[in-house]
């Protein structure tokens, strides 16, 4: 736990539960990832963290996701229910979750990186195939708070504030605290190095977003992916 925020490692993906001030509030809640050795939305995993941190049915304020990738929103319909706590996330990425198509969650696929771009068109056919099965698997949901730009989570108890970081999808949000942390969601990864997301639906758009990110004062970054890392 740094800063009040205990970051949630489920293996290859983060998820952040962050102390408010009568509650918690999760950020993503896993699930599965296509490049998985094994099927696994990890929640078992998820509800055995969530747990030792004392989260439950009746702290649980709220889940925000940064996105609608099925990795991060993949257990949200379980935990709304099994927790009775609301879903907010940005309206552009409703359709990733209540009506998604193996097209739609696809358009995040798309590399800038040569190396990548040859590996994704040689592995294709697989990784679509998995992303169908994944696609099988999940829980499709409604949203029941639409966030924006400037949105604030001081009704839920945290002082903390939505900055919407379209690229990696149309609707990723980061959300930074009055202390300067900063959740991420993928916008930003550390898969060997602080980086941009590897992957977007919109390369332009997301460097658009990272360059406005850097008007903020932000003291730690906490990514989709990979470890904390301290500013931009």
């Amino acid at each position: 736990m740094i800063n009040g925020i205990i970051r949630i490692d489920l293996g290859g993906v983060n998820c952040y539960l962050v102390k408010g001030e009568n509650g918690f509030i999760l950020f993503d809640t896993g699930g599965h990832l296509v490049m998985d050795k094994e099927f696994t939305n990890r929640r078992a995993l998820l509800l055995k963290e969530l747990e030792a941190a004392g989260c439950t049915a009746h702290n649980l304020n709220l889940i925000v996701l940064t996105h609608g990738d099925c990795d991060h929103a993949g257990n949200a319909a379980y935990l709304k229910e099994r927790y009775q706590a609301k879903i907010a996330m940005h309206n552009a990425d409703r359709e990733l979750v209540e009506t998604p198509t193996l097209q739609k969650w696809m358009e995040s696929y798309h590399y800038e990186a040569v190396e990548l771009q040859q590996a994704f068109q040689q592995h294709k056919e697989i990784i679509m195939k998995v992303t169908q099965k994944i696609l099988d698997d999940f829980e499709s949901f409604t949203p029941d708070i639409l966030l924006e730009d400037g949105s604030s989570l001081s009704p839920y108890g945290l002082d903390a504030a939505v900055i919407h970081v379209p690229g990696h999808t149309k609707g990723s949000i980061a959300v930074l605290t009055h202390g300067g942390d900063l959740i991420a969601g993928d916008t930003l990864t550390n898969l060997g190095r602080p980086s941009p997301a590897p992957n977007a639906d919109d390369f332009e758009q997301l460097s658009v977003s990272v360059e406005k990110l850097k008007n903020f004062s932000i003291g730690t970054v906490y990514p989709g992916h990979g470890e904390p890392f301290n500013g931009l």
